[in-house]
């Protein structure tokens, strides 16, 4: 049992049998207090029921006297004691028997200082037994029965005889012969008796009840003081055994644990711990000392073991007092400063002896023990001559907190201060590469961007232009899409410098995630039947509509993933699925493809790497994986992919989001052709600076079909001559031309009167930010990268000129559709369908003959675009009769 526990037991008997003790002592001294107040009660009752028999003598006695005398002193005394016994007046404080024996002399007066109180009241609260009370008041009334008689004899001495109605009314001559014949009748001794009788009674059965009480207190007294003997021998009892276990648990085993204690404080190792066989406090703490020998000899060994360390050591160690004087040195710190042992050093004071100071200073405390941080520090040798250090230093703090010293490890850097010139020179030689890669890959941009411009540019022209059969069509088309095939390329490999460089630019925006996904599953439906496959698109209910994160970047991640779904699935078809997991968004891209081995698995997101899986699938860069880890790792998220083959692939992933607040509702704008403008001013005039004639062209004819007025300069001298000769309004300049470039242009632009406010748009095969930024800074308004889209170039003079287009559309859709040859449930049905992006309904529905010709031409061209959301809001102006 453990002491705690086994003291806690001692203690609550210890208690429990001093509690019970002190409650038999209790009880005992209780009892004795009983027994007295038993014969206080016996000696009072009985003196109140000796005093009923006293008042009714001294009344004899005193009437008698008056009878004989007929000193009234006596007929005094004689009321006086019955006004006692009655208590209409006090009573004397020592009323004995014998009291009235002290009043016999003439002019004798009681002394009436007690209490007021009846002696039958006083009978009452002596707590006399009915029948005892019985008794008192029977002899009571017998002797106010001869108190009559003597009130008789009384009133014949003074001549009062009684009436025929008993009252004392009738006067006489005073007749002693009748007093002294009434207090020594028969009838007066029979009254004397009547009063013994029942008092008499009332000793016996008092005597009997209050001998008994008394016997009963006695009785338990006695028990009381048995029970106080026995429960203080075995008090002594518990006390000696309380002693003992003290003895034997406690003093004994610590005395014998001290003295093994003190001889293991002397580093006597061989001393023997005490054996303790309870399981208790003290054989925890025997325990704990035989772990603290244990602890001390395995310090004592890893002392030995740290000071061959220390010994070892390949770097300098010494130690600092809170005064910088060193307490000690191993010995690699003793080789490194020139000696052969560490004695000469110690004591000395670190700051004159070992650190170089060709300054004189004086040094503060923590420069005494090397607890200042620098950046370059030097120690002397004993030949004097000095070398670098690198140096690490730690202070040591006493229980309190109070600075005693430090320990020092150093090392000599002289050949890695050697190595820094080296270090810094191939930096250097690595920021250049990473330059001359920068201008590389901005020149490679410049020069694919610019002939792309050309053929991008032509052909969507060519496109737009109404003399063209479709054949002629398809074939631009075929030019345009290899041509943004090679642009994106382009676009990827400078992406992937950017993120490389740690450059790409994180645009957070607050955005709909239900349409952004729409319009992906706008782009790619058709995509996924032309090869007859399947795709669905599934958003779980707890993903939030209005999320803010980087759209744009978002967007290329899930087209690059569903474009390589597409491409690696043959049959059946990918879902893309969305949900929250731990408050992040979670997308899955679920195909049933080709699959990828666990082989090929690691080597999917790295740059360059393509996996020739299937001849049939035409090869990519092998930059879209890489990018696309790229960008979920800028979104704070990660990619993992899930593959079997020839049963399909899983990639998911996750990214950080924000919910929104904004409500963000995407305008679908119907227009289409320009066909020309409208505004205050008929004419705008556009100069083009581009030192590419091919490049001007391409923007003059963009230019010239809206109606604007087009002059061209291919280098600063001719465009500053031009804009000196016409009323300019808006300036395309290219930045990148030989001798003076665009922005130095523009600036000179800028320093004409007129040239102050006029719009400068910056054209560019240039497609880094900083380019743009530069470009900014110096004054110009906009910035545009080639290959040039006509959106752009359109939103620009919208923005530039405050111009309102007039689209061919417009003029179509107001003319041409003959509304009352359209039926409104065929407009309903294509509208439901182009919800929902059923091509398949849409194209059954406008090929009945219930669809107007040009409705029918209409959403054709609309379907070759995948744009269902144009289709929707055509339907409905048509329904609602506004077109």
């Amino acid at each position: 049992m453990k002491l705690k526990q086994l003291f806690l037991l001692l203690f609550i008997i210890n208690i429990s049998f001093l509690s019970l003790l002190v409650f038999i002592i209790s009880d005992y001294h209780q009892a004795i207090k009983q027994m007295e107040d038993a014969y206080k009660m016996q000696h009072k009752s009985l003196i109140l029921a000796n005093e009923l028999r006293q008042s009714s003598d001294d009344l004899t006695r005193v009437a008698r006297t008056y009878v004989i005398t007929g000193n009234k002193m006596y007929e005094e005394q004689f009321h006086t004691i019955l006004d006692i016994r009655n208590g209409i007046i006090p009573r004397p404080l020592n009323y004995n028997s014998i009291y009235w024996d002290f009043l016999t002399l003439n002019g004798s007066k009681p002394s009436l200082e007690g209490e007021t109180i009846a002696l039958r009241n006083l009978m009452k609260q002596a707590g006399f037994q009915e029948e005892e009370l019985a008794l008192l008041y029977k002899s009571q009334k017998e002797s106010d029965d001869l108190t009559y008689l003597e009130i008789k004899a009384m009133n014949a001495i003074k001549g009062i005889l009684q009436d025929s109605f008993g009252f004392y009314t009738k006067k006489s001559k005073p007749n002693f012969e009748l007093a002294r014949d009434i207090m020594h009748s028969q009838k007066y001794h029979k009254a004397k008796i009547a009063i013994m009788k029942p008092l008499d009674q009332f000793y016996k059965a008092f005597k009997h009840r209050t001998n008994m009480k008394v016997e009963e207190t006695e009785n338990e007294v006695k028990l009381l003081e048995r029970y106080v003997s026995f429960a203080i021998l075995f008090l002594i009892v518990l006390v000696l055994f309380s002693s003992f276990i003290i003895l034997s648990r406690i003093i004994y085993p610590l005395e014998t644990l001290k003295n093994s204690m003190l001889r293991l404080a002397k580093n006597d190792m061989e001393a023997q711990i005490p054996v303790h066989e309870n399981n208790d406090e003290v054989s925890e703490m025997i325990g704990t000392v035989e772990i603290f020998k244990k602890n001390a000899i395995e310090l004592i060994h890893s002392e030995q073991k740290n000071k061959s360390i220390l010994d070892l050591a390949g770097d300098g160690i010494f130690g600092l007092d809170e005064k910088g004087k060193l307490t000690f040195l191993n010995p690699m710190a003793c080789k490194l400063l020139g000696f052969s042992s560490q004695e000469k050093l110690i004591g000395q004071y670190l700051y004159e002896s070992i650190i170089y100071n060709d300054t004189n200073k004086k040094f503060t405390r923590n420069e005494k023990l090397m607890l200042s941080k620098k950046m370059d520090a030097s120690f002397k040798k004993l030949n004097k001559s000095v070398f670098p250090i690198k140096y690490v230093s730690t202070p040591i703090y006493n229980k309190k907190k109070i600075l005693l010293g430090s320990v020092v490890v150093f090392s000599d850097i002289t050949k890695e201060k050697k190595n820094e010139k080296q270090l810094k020179k191939a930096i250097k030689d690595a920021k250049d590469a990473n330059e001359s890669k920068s201008i590389f890959l901005a020149n490679m941009s410049h020069e694919l961007r610019t002939p792309l411009n050309a053929i991008l540019g032509f052909a969507q022209l060519l496109k737009d232009s109404r003399n063209i059969n479709s054949s002629e069509k398809e074939n631009l088309n075929t030019i345009q899409s290899s041509g943004e095939h090679l642009l994106k390329i382009i676009n990827e490999i400078l992406q992937l410098s950017k993120i490389e460089a740690g450059k790409i630019d994180v645009n957070i925006n607050d955005f709909n995630l239900y349409d952004c996904i729409d319009e992906l599953k706008q782009m790619f439906l058709s995509r996924y039947e032309n090869k007859n496959l399947t795709f669905t698109v599934t958003i779980s209910e707890k993903v939030p509509q209005y999320i803010r994160a980087n759209e744009q970047m978002l967007k290329q991640i899930l087209i690059n993933l569903l474009a390589n779904a597409l491409k690696f699935t043959l049959t059946g078809g990918a879902s893309l699925n969305i949900n929250l997991s731990n408050s992040q968004l979670l997308f899955e891209i679920i195909d049933t493809g080709i699959g990828i081995d666990n082989k090929h698995k690691k080597l999917i997101f790295q740059p360059f790497e393509q996996i020739n899986i299937n001849s049939n699938i035409k090869n990519s860069t092998g930059l879209g994986l890489s990018i696309t880890k790229k960008l979920i790792s800028t979104m704070g998220g990660s990619i993992s992919i899930e593959s079997t083959p020839n049963k399909g692939s899983k990639f998911y992933f996750l990214i950080n989001f924000e919910a929104s607040k904004k409500r963000i509702i995407k305008e679908v704008n119907l227009q289409k052709r320009i066909i020309g403008i409208s505004g205050i001013k008929d004419v705008y005039t556009i100069l083009i600076v581009d030192d590419i004639k091919e490049n001007r062209t391409l923007l003059d004819q963009m230019l010239s079909r809206y109606g604007f007025k087009v002059v061209q300069a291919q280098n600063c001298t001719e465009a500053l001559q031009v804009f000196e000769n016409n009323q300019i309004d808006l300036i395309f300049m290219d930045i990148l031309m030989p001798e003076i470039n665009g922005i130095e242009t523009s600036k000179q632009i800028r320093n004409l009167s007129k040239g102050k406010d006029i719009p400068i748009i910056a054209v560019s095969a240039h497609a880094f930010k900083k380019d743009k930024e530069e470009a900014m800074k110096e004054g110009i308004n906009s910035f545009l990268t080639k290959p040039i889209q006509s959106e752009l170039i359109e939103e620009t003079l919208k923005e530039y000129l405050s111009l309102e287009f007039i689209y061919e559309e417009t003029i179509i859709e107001n003319h041409k559709f003959d509304l009352e040859k359209i039926p409104k449930k065929l407009l309903f049905e294509i509208n439901e369908a182009s919800k929902t992006l059923d091509r398949k309904t849409i194209e059954f529905l406008i090929n009945t003959e219930d669809c107007e010709e040009l409705l029918n031409q209409k959403i054709k061209d609309y379907l070759k675009t995948y744009k269902f959301q144009k289709i929707s809001l055509l339907c409905e102006k048509l329904l609602l009769r506004e077109i």
